[in-house]
């Protein structure tokens, strides 16, 4: 190899890996101007909102829009280490956009002097449209894309399945919008923020898994971290379903929230710390490890999942969940 395809080389990969680097640390500094956004709104007004949502309502009206989309935009451009992962990012990012858009009904009670945002059934008809069409035009010309490069290709058993899962949500998700538009606009915000956090719960939970095979420095104290941080994330998520069910949104609400919302950040933190010096964390598997992590099913599309499962079970317990992802 050449000096000068050996410099082009090392510059490409650190390109690559200073997208990653943003991408990871753009959803933190993505809760830090959000964070900032909903304390500044507090600073002249009389009390807390009773949830982060609420805030939507407020002169924090362009932030939480806007910091929303931007996490949704970065977890869908960012790429997994695997097919699943790649899934459930995809679908938490696009879920992120429903959150930022179709906010939730307008509280009983608002504090702060500014008079909250005009929200239209009009206007979130036309931003969820502008999102739907907008996602649409983007599968079609990745189908394209990927047809003319020689097709999608196999995914993993997992990858399969949390694909057909992100399309049995979006489907859904479209029915109600089109055909229940008023129980769309009373419940999508709710189930799209809790889908979008389990997904997200289901990705560190993985992160924690693939760290533990990893040759790495420290990789037991990442993967304590993250192991804490999914535990706690879901912990936090049912303490905020179920608070909220029995009293509505009240103060412990929004701090539960707030809490949930730390925890992603901490997430992504510890991950860009982690990550620094790779762009993804297949770099850090080892080579007789490789084979494991890159099989693939035979068939295309959901036909002979069960059939697939049951093959799975043939392995090691140890290699299992390495070969379904």
């Amino acid at each position: 190899m050449s000096t000068q395809q050996h410099t082009a080389d090392v510059q490409s990969r650190d390109f690559f890996l200073d997208t990653y680097r943003y991408l990871r640390g753009g959803m933190a500094v993505m809760i830090v101007m959000l964070g900032a956004s909903v304390i500044g709104e507090r600073l002249s007004a009389s009390c807390w909102q009773g949830s982060i949502s609420a805030y939507y309502y407020t002169s924090a009206h362009a932030i939480f829009v806007a910091a929303l989309c931007a996490i949704g935009a970065q977890l869908i451009v960012y790429k997994g280490s695997t097919d699943t992962e790649d899934n459930l990012l995809n679908l938490a990012g696009i879920l992120a956009f429903v959150v930022a858009l179709v906010p939730t009904r307008l509280p009983e009670r608002l504090c702060g002097e500014t008079p909250p945002a005009v929200t239209s059934g009009l206007s979130i008809t036309n931003n969820v449209w502008a999102v739907v069409i907008a996602m649409a035009g983007a599968q079609v010309v990745a189908w394209w894309l990927y047809w003319r490069a020689g097709g999608v290709g196999h995914r993993s058993l997992l990858g399969e399945i949390t694909v057909w899962a992100l399309r049995l949500v979006i489907a859904v998700g479209l029915v109600g919008f089109i055909f229940f538009r008023d129980l769309f606009y009373d419940h999508a915000h709710g189930v799209a923020a809790a889908v979008m956090f389990i997904a997200i719960i289901i990705t560190v939970v993985i992160t924690a898994f693939l760290v533990s095979k990893q040759q790495s420095p420290h990789k037991g104290a990442y993967q304590r971290a993250y192991q804490i941080v999914a535990a706690l994330m879901g912990v936090t998520l049912l303490l905020v379903i179920a608070v909220h069910l029995a009293w509505g949104w009240n103060h412990w609400v929004i701090a539960l929230e707030s809490a949930l919302i730390l925890e992603f950040a901490a997430y992504w933190i510890i991950q860009t710390i982690e990550l620094w010096k790779a762009p993804t964390r297949l770099e850090l598997i080892p080579d007789e490890m490789q084979p494991q992590l890159a099989q693939r099913r035979e068939k295309v599309g959901p036909t002979g999942l069960v059939e697939d499962i049951r093959e799975m079970t043939q392995y090691p317990k140890d290699e299992r969940l390495m070969r379904a992802l």
